[in-house]
C-alpha cells in the first residue's frame, strides 16, 4: 500500500511539474523579437523606404519599428500595415512644396482672403496688445497633419502603438522641461508630427496635453527605446551626417545640426553598440531639405544599395535566428471609404455651426473619401479663422463620426505689398486685418495706398449661421490717367472717387452670387492736350450715383497670376441713377471670362472674352467703357484690358474683346506668352461696326520673384499704330 501511495504521489507530482517545463521548452523555441530603428534626418529619411524594401524582398520580420523625426513618420505609417511599396507612392505623390507648407488652394479662400494672399508680400502677424509678435514657428504643419490624418484615419484616436501590426513607438522632447517623451499611446497623427517638429520650423505639437518638438534634440537614433519594448535583434537604419568640419560650417543650418549631435553624442555611441546591425546609407549629397522628386527617387534607391550590400549579414541573422516573416494585418488600412452620418465640431470656443457646416458641405449619411473630407478641412482653414484644422473618424451606431478638431485663432496681421509699373510708377500698399469666427462681425480690414495715385479701403463682414454673408465696403481713391483718342494722347484726367457698398453674398466654393447697393461719387478735372480743347467733352465732371448691382462669380483657377487650368467668370448687372437730378437710370451688362487650357505639362492655351453693354443712350460719360492696358493697370472694374493699347481709350456704347494665346513655361519659375486680341464695337448691340473694330497683339515674358510676378510685355494695335510697352514687378492691387 505504501508502494502504490508513493508511486500515485509521484505520478501527481509529475503532472504538476510537467506544464511549467513545457511552457519553458516553448519559450525557449519561440523565435526572438526584431525591432527596426529609423533615425531622424529630414528629407534623407527617403532612405528609409529603401531599406525597408530590402528587408521585405529577404524575408526579415519585423515585430517593432521606433523612429525619430522623419523616422517617425516612415515608421509610424508602416507599423499600421501599409507596405515599403506604398511608402514609397505616397511620399512621391506628396507636392512636398505645399505639404511643408500651411497653403491651401486658392480655391478654399473667400474673396477677401484671396485679396490678401494675391495683393501682399508679406505679413506681419500683432498679438491683442498691438505689438508685432513672432509665432512659434514657421510652418503650422497643417497640411502635414491632415496627411497623417487621412492615412491613419480607420487607426483609433485613442490608439495602443504597441498593439498595431507591428510595435510602434516614437520619440519627441517637451519643449518645457527638456525631457525625452516616448510616445506610444494616444492619436498617432499628432504623436507623428510632435516627433517630427523641429524647433523654430515647424509649431510645436500637442499630444497627451504636452507640448512638444523634434525627438532628435534627445535622441536622434533611438535603439535604447527597442531594446526596452523588448526586442531581442535590432537593425538600425541611420542617416544623419557626421560632424561638420570646420571647412563645411558654412551656414546656420550646419552649426544647428553639430549641436544636436553634440548633444547626443554619448547616447548614439550607446545606440550604435545595441545594434546588432547598422545600415548607413550615402546620403553626403542631400539635406534635411531635399524634398524634390528627383531627390527622393535617388534616397529611395540608396537606401536599397546600402541594405542590399549587407544581404550576406541579414541572411546569416535570418538562419541564425530562424526568422520567418508572418502576415501583417491589413485592417487599419483597406477600408478607403466611409458613411459620415454625424459631424462633430470640437472646439473650446462658441462658434457658429452652422456657418462652418455650411462652408464644409459635407451632406449626412453619404459615402465620403479622404480627398472629399480634406476638402472640407481646407474650406475650414481657408476662412484663416483657425490656427489647424485637423480630423479623426470614430465609430457611432449608423455609420462613422466626422471629429473635427479647431482651434480657433483671434488673427492680427499687418501686411504689405509693393508694385512698380510703366502706368503708374511706384505704389506701397499697407492693410490691417483683424479676424474672428468665434464673432458676428468675423472680419474687419482697412487698406491705404501711398503712391502718386492714394487711396484707402475699409472692408467689414459679418457670417451668421446659413444666412449669406453680409459686407460693407467703402473705397476713396485719386487717380490720374491719360485718354487717348485715335492712338494719339487727348487728355490728362485728374479724378477723385469714393464709393460706400453694401452687399450680400452667397458663396459655394468656387462658385458665388449676391446683391449690393451703392453710393458712387466721381469729381474730377480734364485737362486737353495737344490741339485738344477740354470742351470737346461734357463740362460737367462730377457725380453722384445711387446703384444696385446683381453679380455672378465662378473661378476654379488654381492659382492668380500662372494659372496652370481652370476659368475665372464675372458677370454683373448693374442699374445706377443720378437721384438728386433727373432720376434716369443706366443700366449696364458686364462680362469677364478668362480661360486657360493646358494641352502639356509646359503648354497652354488661352482664351479671354471681356463685354460691356450700356443699355441706355443717357448715361453718365464717367461710366464709360475704358479700353487698353494690362490687367494690372485697371482703374475700374468696367477697365477692359487691351494688349497692343495703351491705357485708357473710351468705347462705344457695346463693345467686346476677344483674347488667345498660347503660353509656354520655359522653366518653373519662367512663362512666355503669344496673344492677339481684338475689339468689336457699336453704338447699338445689333450694329456692330466693322470700321470701328480694333486687331492687336503682342509678347509677353513673366517670371515669378520673391517680390511678386515680374511681366513685360511688347505690343501693337492697328488702332495704336506703334508699339506699346508695359511692364510691372509686384503683386497687383
Amino acid at each position: 500500500m505504501r508502494a502504490l501511495s508513493f508511486i500515485i504521489l509521484c505520478f501527481v507530482c509529475f503532472v504538476i511539474i510537467l506544464p511549467p517545463v513545457q511552457a519553458q521548452d516553448q519559450k525557449e523555441t519561440k523565435r526572438p523579437k526584431v525591432a527596426l530603428v529609423l533615425s531622424g534626418g529630414g528629407a534623407k529619411g527617403f532612405a528609409h523606404i529603401g531599406a525597408i524594401k530590402v528587408l521585405e524582398e529577404e524575408g526579415i520580420p519585423i515585430d517593432i519599428i521606433v523612429g525619430t523625426s522623419i523616422g517617425s513618420l516612415i515608421g509610424g505609417i508602416y507599423s499600421v500595415g501599409y507596405t515599403s511599396d506604398e511608402l514609397e507612392k505616397i511620399v512621391r505623390s506628396q507636392n512636398w512644396e505645399q505639404v511643408l507648407s500651411d497653403d491651401v488652394s486658392r480655391l478654399y479662400l473667400s474673396p477677401p482672403d484671396q485679396a490678401l494672399k494675391q495683393r501682399y508680400l508679406f505679413s506681419l502677424p500683432f498679438n491683442n496688445q498691438r505689438k508685432l509678435s513672432l509665432p512659434q514657428g514657421v510652418i503650422r504643419g497643417q497640411n502635414v497633419l491632415n496627411i497623417f490624418c487621412g492615412l491613419m484615419a480607420n487607426v483609433p484616436s485613442d490608439a495602443d502603438f504597441t498593439t498595431f501590426p507591428i510595435e510602434f513607438a516614437c520619440v519627441a522632447t517637451n519643449i518645457e522641461n527638456g525631457n525625452e517623451e516616448v510616445l506610444t499611446h494616444g492619436f498617432l497623427p499628432t504623436a507623428m508630427y510632435s516627433s517630427m517638429a523641429i524647433p523654430a520650423v515647424f509649431m510645436p505639437g500637442e499630444h497627451d496635453g504636452k507640448l512638444l518638438v523634434d525627438g532628435g534634440v534627445v535622441n536622434n537614433f533611438p535603439v535604447d527605446v527597442a531594446k526596452q519594448m523588448g526586442a531581442d535583434i535590432i537593425i538600425g537604419v541611420d542617416i544623419r551626417d557626421d560632424y561638420y568640419s570646420r571647412d563645411q560650417i558654412k551656414s546656420i543650418n550646419e552649426i544647428f545640426l553639430n549641436l544636436i549631435n553634440f548633444y547626443t553624442k554619448e547616447k548614439d555611441v550607446q545606440n550604435h553598440d545595441l545594434c546588432d546591425l547598422v545600415i548607413k546609407p550615402d546620403v553626403a549629397d542631400f539635406s534635411g531639405g531635399s524634398f524634390t522628386r528627383a531627390a527622393t527617387d535617388t534616397l529611395i534607391k540608396r537606401g536599397e544599395e546600402a541594405t542590399a550590400a549587407l544581404r550576406t549579414q541579414l541572411r546569416e541573422l535570418k538562419q541564425k535566428y530562424q526568422l520567418q516573416p508572418g502576415t501583417i494585418s491589413r485592417r487599419y488600412v483597406e477600408e478607403q471609404r466611409w458613411r459620415i452620418s454625424k459631424i462633430n465640431l470640437d472646439c473650446d470656443n462658441k462658434l457658429n455651426q452652422e456657418f462652418l457646416l455650411k462652408i464644409m458641405n459635407l451632406p449626412l449619411d453619404e459615402q465620403y473619401n479622404y480627398a472629399d473630407i480634406k476638402s472640407a478641412v481646407d474650406r475650414l482653414y481657408g476662412t484663416k479663422g483657425f490656427e489647424n484644422v485637423y480630423f479623426d473618424l470614430s465609430d457611432n451606431p449608423v455609420g462613422k463620426t466626422l471629429n473635427v478638431h479647431l482651434t480657433v485663432q483671434d488673427e492680427r496681421s499687418q501686411n504689405i505689398g509693393f508694385r512698380v509699373n510703366t502706368t503708374e510708377a511706384a505704389a506701397l500698399l499697407l492693410n490691417a486685418t483683424w479676424k474672428n469666427y468665434s464673432r458676428t462681425v468675423s472680419l474687419l480690414s482697412i487698406s491705404t495706398e501711398l503712391s502718386a495715385n492714394p487711396g484707402l479701403e475699409f472692408l467689414t463682414e459679418t457670417n451668421w449661421h446659413n444666412f449669406p454673408d453680409l459686407g460693407f465696403k467703402v473705397n476713396a481713391k485719386f487717380q490720374n490717367y491719360n485718354i487717348y483718342d485715335s492712338g494719339e494722347k487727348a487728355y490728362d484726367a485728374d479724378l477723385f472717387y469714393t464709393s460706400a457698398k453694401l452687399y450680400l453674398e452667397q458663396r459655394f466654393h468656387t462658385f458665388r452670387t449676391g446683391f449690393s447697393v451703392q453710393e458712387e461719387y466721381f469729381d474730377g478735372d480734364i485737362y486737353g492736350g495737344k490741339d485738344r480743347s477740354v470742351d470737346e467733352l461734357s463740362t460737367q465732371t462730377n457725380y453722384l450715383l445711387s446703384g444696385a448691382s446683381f453679380y455672378l462669380a465662378f473661378d476654379n483657377q488654381d492659382h492668380y497670376y500662372f494659372p496652370r487650368k481652370g476659368t475665372r467668370l464675372y458677370v454683373e448687372l448693374n442699374v445706377n441713377s443720378e437721384l438728386k437730378k433727373d432720376g434716369h437710370s443706366s443700366p449696364y451688362l458686364l462680362f469677364k471670362m478668362e480661360n486657360v487650357f493646358p494641352v502639356s505639362r509646359k503648354t497652354a492655351f488661352l482664351v479671354n472674352l471681356y463685354g460691356r453693354g450700356i443699355l441706355s443712350e443717357n448715361y453718365p460719360e464717367i461710366k464709360t467703357t475704358f479700353i487698353g492696358g494690362e490687367a494690372y493697370s485697371r482703374y475700374f472694374n468696367y477697365h477692359l484690358p487691351f494688349t497692343g493699347m495703351p491705357p485708357v481709350s473710351m468705347a462705344e456704347r457695346f463693345s467686346a474683346i476677344g483674347l488667345v494665346g498660347v503660353r509656354f513655361r520655359l522653366s518653373s519659375s519662367q512663362y512666355l506668352s503669344f496673344v492677339f486680341n481684338s475689339l468689336q464695337q457699336g453704338t447699338e448691340y445689333n450694329q456692330i461696326l466693322p470700321d470701328l473694330a480694333v486687331y492687336g497683339g503682342g509678347i509677353k515674358y513673366a517670371l515669378k520673384t520673391v517680390v511678386g510676378p515680374l511681366v513685360v510685355g511688347v505690343g501693337y494695335s492697328d488702332y495704336h499704330a506703334k508699339p506699346t510697352f508695359s511692364a510691372n514687378l509686384g503683386y497687383w492691387f
